[in-house]
């Protein structure tokens, strides 16, 4: 019997082969044979996030060294934009040690990275990639996120809030924009009524988030903008305080029966 394939065996000879005859076509002088043989030494053994690692440092090595040369290249060779917005990690993990490129050396350059990180979100999320940024200058991003969140892409819109999740599955946690609550719920009320139920997730689960910190507020949150928030959202992002019986929630919830 076919032993399962894990995710970090997507990060393998293949993946490496796969890089290289990619960025040979956008960037003949890339040197593949090495890039290969030397990804492939180094990966092994390792878990996906080590991986993953591997892999960004080897396309720092052999791109160019100018960071916006090199991210030209990793963005001419993305391929087609995704319409699709639930689709298997075999369909996105390309993405992965691209997106790690940016969120490891761009910090120094953020008009390309966002440039790149725009270009992957389209693709897959960069939703990673985004939280140094966050972290460095949530002002300059802000900007950024403004014209994203009133883009026709649902991918960008998302980013805006998926990105910024406090406690975002396999990221490191995120403190409260400008370390304050409000600002998470200003920068999530665009999107209460979303026309993409991708976006409207996102932002239930960036409201679940909150409401393990602060349970109150997302309840008081909730009830302030009811007439203007999708059902969906509302169920979701009170998922947890459901589970531990908090009357407010309880309550909130049978409004919507």
């Amino acid at each position: 019997m076919n032993r399962r394939k894990l995710m970090k065996d997507y990060f393998d000879e293949d993946l490496a082969k796969h890089y290289a005859e990619d960025i040979g076509r956008v960037y003949p002088d890339f040197d593949s044979d090495s890039f290969i043989k030397e990804t492939v030494m180094e990966i092994e053994g390792g878990r996906m996030s080590e991986r993953i690692e591997v892999f960004s440092k080897q396309l720092k090595y052999y791109l160019p060294d100018d960071y916006i040369e090199a991210t030209e290249i990793i963005i001419g060779v993305l391929g087609l934009e995704n319409d699709k917005f639930y689709f298997p990690f075999e369909e996105m993990y390309y993405y992965r040690a691209l997106s790690k490129f940016i969120e490891t050396y761009g910090l120094d350059y953020f008009d390309q990275s966002m440039k790149a990180i725009e270009e992957i979100t389209k693709r897959d999320t960069a939703e990673f990639a985004i939280r140094p940024f966050i972290r460095k200058d949530y002002d300059k991003v802000e900007v950024v996120f403004k014209v994203w969140g009133e883009s026709e892409n649902a991918h960008l819109r998302r980013l805006v809030t998926e990105g910024t999740r406090p406690r975002l599955p396999w990221a490191k946690k995120l403190p409260f924009l400008r370390d304050d609550i409000q600002e998470n719920f200003r920068l999530l009320q665009p999107f209460l009524n979303d026309p993409s139920r991708y976006v409207e997730k996102s932002v239930a689960n960036h409201l679940n988030d909150i409401s393990k910190y602060h349970p109150e507020e997302v309840i008081d949150f909730l009830k302030e903008n009811i007439s203007e928030t999708s059902p969906f959202i509302v169920r979701r992002a009170l998922r947890t305080l459901k589970k531990l019986e908090q009357d407010e929630a309880l309550d909130l919830l049978q409004q919507l029966k």
